[in-house]
């Protein structure tokens, strides 16, 4: 005779099961992975655009160097510090709230980790062309490099979202390619202003 608790109702449903499987994973890791996104997407754009303004402004290779160093470690840090906070206070909203479970909330360490981990990769890099050389050859390989690691990551992106990898990639290009490319104009008018 067949297990007749799996016709009768007698286990557990479904979605019970799965969400017993997932444990504290499932709204965890979700909000990790975006975080995570997010920081090396933030990386990327902001220190891409910070590097491009300040290398418009044709200062010396140095003042690239440190500035782009400076927007890695500054941004990183406040990525984390940031995502720590929202995370954290989300929790406790939700907890003083009793809308969620204990076992699925959010670890706001591992956001925080993810967000300023991912945020220092990403903004690692546009800044990697301008510790190998200077000058426009250094612009042109960082925003080369820097349009197909946006790209890439918004295809990546898109193994979660279920979209076409082609228009997340393209509309990601565009976003961060354009804050670059204004904050290179930007930067050659100060630099010809200020100079």
């Amino acid at each position: 005779m067949g297990d007749d608790s799996k016709l009768d109702g007698g286990g557990p449903a479904p979605d019970a099961a799965g969400k017993a499987e997932r444990g504290n994973g499932g709204l965890d890791q979700s909000n990790m992975i975006r975080a995570g996104l997010f920081g090396v997407q933030d990386g990327m754009v902001s220190n891409f655009g910070l590097i491009m303004g300040v290398a418009g402004a044709q200062v010396s290779p140095e003042a690239v160097l440190i500035a782009g160093i400076a927007g890695l470690l500054s941004g990183g840090l406040s990525m984390g510090a940031g995502e720590y906070v929202s995370v954290a206070t989300q929790r406790e909203m939700l907890e003083a709230g009793q809308v969620v479970e204990a076992d699925d909330n959010v670890r706001a360490t591992r956001a925080a980790f993810a967000s300023s981990g991912l945020f220092a990769l990403g903004a690692f890099i546009p800044l990697l062309p301008f510790l190998f050389t200077a000058g426009m050859l250094a612009v042109t390989i960082s925003s080369i490099l820097t349009g197909v690691s946006l790209f890439t990551a918004g295809a990546i992106l898109t193994k979660l979202t279920k979209r076409s990898p082609w228009r997340s990639g393209v509309r990601i290009l565009v976003i961060g390619g354009g804050a670059g490319i204004l904050a290179y104009v930007v930067g050659s008018g100060l630099g010809v202003a200020v100079g």
